[in-house]
């Protein structure tokens, strides 16, 4: 007798299914052309940090809208081994038993399943993804004989233009990582891997070791064997024990970069380089033009910049570098549109009402403060920096699919 498939509803409770998807903390995306959804959790879900049996499931979910059969069961979510330490509710004490230790590996998760004659990805939150649609080229161009249609198989999507931090080259790879049975029950990853020849590589398996000396080794920044690691050459560990329960502890300098790559907008370059740029003026004025406080400047030394590009890839700094041009390019434009405006009005300096009105006339609005700053021989540079606040933008980079 064949296994059968197991149902959303068998999976999950669906009262509590529906009130997350209505509280914003699972998404759910049908698929353009055939009856399919994928169920995911949501940003805010992870800022909240509302981890329960729903959404920790809801990781790229795809279910038969017709039949509510799991067409494509994923890992579920899993968390940092100090998550589990720290005592969190939705981090239980790990159990006391034998674990596997395999490489963490940074790219995008592909949901890799077979329905309607064909073997399709998803990745973590879409079908249609720039990640997923990389990712069914690769896999349409494969010997896809051995896989098993009903069970799905979890791989880590790698090509340059996917690179979060590790740099991995010109690697174009799906790694597999793991593989559920359509019951539910995980598939020895040998077992998969057999499945899986001729597709992608299998993700690298370490050595056994004790916890402790595993995570002394993540906070050295060393991977086993001894030889040093940066947060560009490995991401870090997946343990897994022997009842299934998976973990993972980061090297230290990895989880320091992608803060960085991940969180730093052109907002954060424009006033960390206004904090060095205007270095010679008191740090309160500073900090109003600004938007922080004096405390914040103090903090970082007066140098916040020289700290963020420590140790960071070489795009990085160019992408900081060229954010900053662009800002210095826009000072000396609009300073040079002050003088201009100020030179027009340079007649009127003896007699300030009428120097006001012919402000007032200005055909830029936005030139008129610097006018009467200039009038009273005071600088322009603070105000005009802070005209040309960047608005609100992404990242340097996105991890959204990770």
């Amino acid at each position: 007798m064949s296994q059968a498939h197991l149902t959303l509803h068998e999976l999950l409770p669906q009262q509590e299914l529906t009130a997350a998807i209505e509280a914003g903390h699972v998404t759910r995306k049908a698929h353009p052309e055939l009856p399919l959804s994928i169920y995911t959790y949501t940003r805010t879900c992870q800022y909240e940090r509302v981890w329960n049996v729903v959404t920790t499931r809801c990781r790229g979910l795809v279910v038969d809208d017709g039949t509510g059969e799991i067409v494509a069961l994923p890992l579920p979510k899993f968390f940092n081994v100090g998550e589990h330490e720290a005592g969190q509710p939705y981090a239980p004490v790990l159990p006391d038993e034998p674990f596997e230790v395999y490489d963490k590996v940074d790219g995008s998760l592909a949901v890799v399943f077979h329905y309607a004659d064909r073997w399709r990805v998803a990745s973590k939150g879409s079908f249609i993804s720039t990640q997923a649609t990389w990712a069914q080229r690769l896999l349409d161009g494969q010997d896809t004989s051995r896989l098993v249609p009903g069970v799905t198989y979890l791989a880590e999507i790698l090509y340059p233009e996917n690179r979060i931090v590790v740099d991995y080259g010109e690697r174009r790879d799906l790694v597999l990582l793991a593989a559920f049975a359509k019951d539910g029950t995980e598939v020895a990853l040998t077992e998969a891997a057999t499945h899986w020849e001729g597709i992608g590589s299998v993700v690298t398996v370490w050595p056994a070791m004790p916890l402790a000396d595993l995570l002394a080794m993540a906070d050295a920044n060393r991977l086993p064997g001894g030889r040093a690691a940066t947060g560009t050459d490995a991401e870090g560990f997946v343990l897994r024990f022997a009842s299934g329960v998976r973990a993972k502890a980061k090297l230290a300098e990895y989880v320091r970069l992608h803060k960085v790559l991940t969180g730093v907008t052109e907002r954060d370059i424009w006033r960390g380089h206004g904090i060095q740029r205007f270095a010679h003026l008191p740090a309160k004025q500073v900090g109003q033009a600004l938007g922080c406080s004096a405390e914040d400047i103090e903090a970082s030394g007066g140098r916040p910049l020289d700290a963020l590009l420590e140790q960071v890839p070489d795009e990085f700094d160019a992408w900081v570098r060229g954010v900053i041009a662009g800002i210095e390019k826009q000072m000396g434009d609009r300073e040079q549109a002050i003088d201009a405006a100020y030179r027009s009005l340079a007649p009127l300096v003896g007699d300030r009402a009428a120097f006001a009105r012919a402000a007032k006339e200005l055909p830029d609005p936005a030139l008129r403060p610097a006018m009467f700053l200039r009038l009273d021989g005071r600088e322009t540079e603070l105000v005009t920096y802070r005209s040309i606040r960047p608005e609100a933008a992404d990242p340097f980079k996105t991890d959204e699919e990770n």
